[in-house]
């Protein structure tokens, strides 16, 4: 296996997969949500709009972030950074699904789509705890804000 194929190993895990799946899922929600609400009030209008218009970017930024975040873990061999990403992953899985909430706000409401992308995200939950029970732990620079540390961690001379 040459260098390039080491370099693109996670595109090939379980993992990616459903985040790619995930990915997918909510450009075509954000794509065919309409770009401006239904029949409303001006002000009542205004509000919709622009609650569509921010829940779309929202969406397609966690759904962007995921793969990623996943993509940095990997490149790296370090558990303090892999532990990081992985929490910025769990945060942008949780707000992608909290975000289908503010196109329902807007206007849009196509339950069985946004049914799709919340199962995927479940099924990418117990994918998502194996890989994160594969980071090693004996491999860290300490973390000055203790959020990051394996257990046991112990503050390094060197690492300050």
């Amino acid at each position: 296996m040459d260098e390039m194929d080491d370099h693109d190993a996670y595109r090939r895990t379980p993992l990616f997969k459903k985040a790619e799946e995930i990915r997918k899922l909510a450009e075509a929600i954000v794509g065919s949500a309409p770009d401006e609400p239904g029949e409303a009030d001006a002000e009542h209008r205004r509000f919709r709009e622009r609650m569509l218009d921010r829940s779309k970017d929202d969406i397609l930024e966690h759904a962007y972030t995921i793969g990623a975040k996943i993509a940095g873990a990997y490149a790296m061999d370090m558990y303090d950074l892999q532990m990081e990403n992985a929490c910025l992953i769990r945060r942008a899985c949780r707000e992608l699904v909290v975000a289908l909430r503010g196109l329902e706000t807007g206007g849009y409401n196509e339950q069985p789509y946004f049914d799709l992308l919340r199962t995927a995200v479940e099924e990418f939950r117990p994918l998502f705890a194996e890989w994160v029970g594969t980071f090693k732990d004996s491999n860290y620079l300490y973390d000055e804000w203790e959020l990051f540390n394996p257990p046991g961690a112990v503050r390094d001379e060197e690492d300050r």
